[in-house]
């Protein structure tokens, strides 16, 4: 489901047709995130840490008004509800791409979660049949506790879904941290957005 929005009373019109002209009208922020009581909790009861904090973050997005528009033949659209397509790691070959539809309930969303990472991790090549609008991108680097992250974007298209990648987790006194990088159209998402997605987030994050 989703709703047009009537740009003539909408408050973001003027910020939208601004950024609307840039070639590049991302702009995202880099934060750490406390993940100690849903790791520990993950630990305790043999639970995906990754399926956990991935559908805490989906969630947080679709509490988030902001990050469900996007822009389609040049209108604006509020889309109900966000899904998720996420990289995989697989084992002999580059990383794919995987879709899996938004649940509310965990044990839903990890069940079509398990079953689609299994067929990304067997399979080759790029899946570039999700067209979606109402997507999320999100990646992870388990590698790098990174500071700073930007993406490759083709600007020559109207992309405008939000891109949010995590990092490695590290210790930080008696905490678990993990790094979070948030990147979203500035004419659909301002910072105040961002910070409002954050908060969803980690309050999500210590709910376990």
């Amino acid at each position: 489901m989703r709703k047009l929005i009537d740009l003539e009373t909408w408050d973001r019109k003027d910020h939208f047709l601004f950024y609307g002209k840039f070639k590049e009208p991302y702009h995202g922020v880099v934060v750490d995130v406390d993940v100690t009581r849903l790791y520990e909790y993950c630990k305790t009861v043999n639970e995906s840490f990754f399926i956990a904090y991935l559908h805490a973050a989906i969630k947080a997005v679709n509490q988030t008004e902001a990050l469900r528009y996007r822009i389609v033949d040049g209108q604006v659209y509020l889309y109900e509800t966000s899904h998720v397509t996420a990289t995989i790691a697989r084992d002999k070959v580059p990383f794919g791409f995987s879709f899996v539809p938004f649940h509310q309930n965990f044990e839903v969303f990890k069940k079509d979660a398990m079953v689609e990472f299994e067929r990304v991790k067997n399979s080759q090549g790029l899946d570039l049949s999700v067209t979606r609008d109402n997507i999320v991108h999100f990646s992870t680097l388990p590698w790098i506790a990174f500071k700073s992250l930007s993406h490759a974007r083709d600007l020559e298209t109207q992309d405008c879904s939000p891109k949010i990648t995590f990092g490695q987790t590290f210790r930080q006194n008696d905490r678990l941290m993990m790094p979070v990088a948030v990147h979203a159209h500035h004419g659909l998402v301002y910072g105040e957005d961002l910070a409002a997605f954050l908060g969803a987030f980690q309050r999500l994050l210590d709910a376990e």
